[in-house]
């Protein structure tokens, strides 16, 4: 699945990110992003594979997530003004991320089925979620 590298790459990216002062609730937000399409990705690989199974996308989905957090879960601030909802802001952000790109994809899917199933441009299924995750970014960059 994800590997050591996961955490790895977090944990430098939350210090990088606290380096060039970007929030941890942003960096989250493409972290979980990510995570959701590593799972969607490698979710289609099994059943193309024909060994899918039932709500094995939420399994890998929640594997993916634990692997990713779970060895530096120690690490991350838990200062109550960096918390959001209880939760670290990255972790938070994380949970967020999953979220809009789920909403934005199915925001995409819809306007493509009103389109009779074609897409509008090149490339809409990679640009469309990018735009959406960096309005997302933007707007939480000015509420935060």
């Amino acid at each position: 699945m994800c590997g050591p590298l996961c955490p790895v790459g977090i944990a430098g990216g939350l210090g990088l990110a606290r380096l060039l002062g970007v929030d941890e609730f942003i960096l989250g937000l493409w972290i979980g992003a990510l995570i959701v399409s590593f799972s969607v990705v490698l979710n289609k690989f099994l059943i193309k594979k024909g060994k899918g199974f039932p709500f094995s996308f939420w399994l890998i989905l929640l594997a993916t997530w634990l692997i990713s957090f779970f060895p530096i879960y120690r690490q991350l601030s838990w200062d109550s003004s960096v918390i959001i909802l209880g939760l670290p802001r990255v972790i938070a952000g994380s949970l967020a991320g999953a979220v809009m790109l789920f909403l934005i994809a199915k925001i995409n899917d819809f306007a493509i089925s009103r389109h009779n199933g074609q897409i509008y441009f090149h490339y809409q299924r990679i640009i469309i979620p990018l735009a959406g995750l960096l309005a997302i970014s933007a707007v939480f960059y000015w509420m935060l």
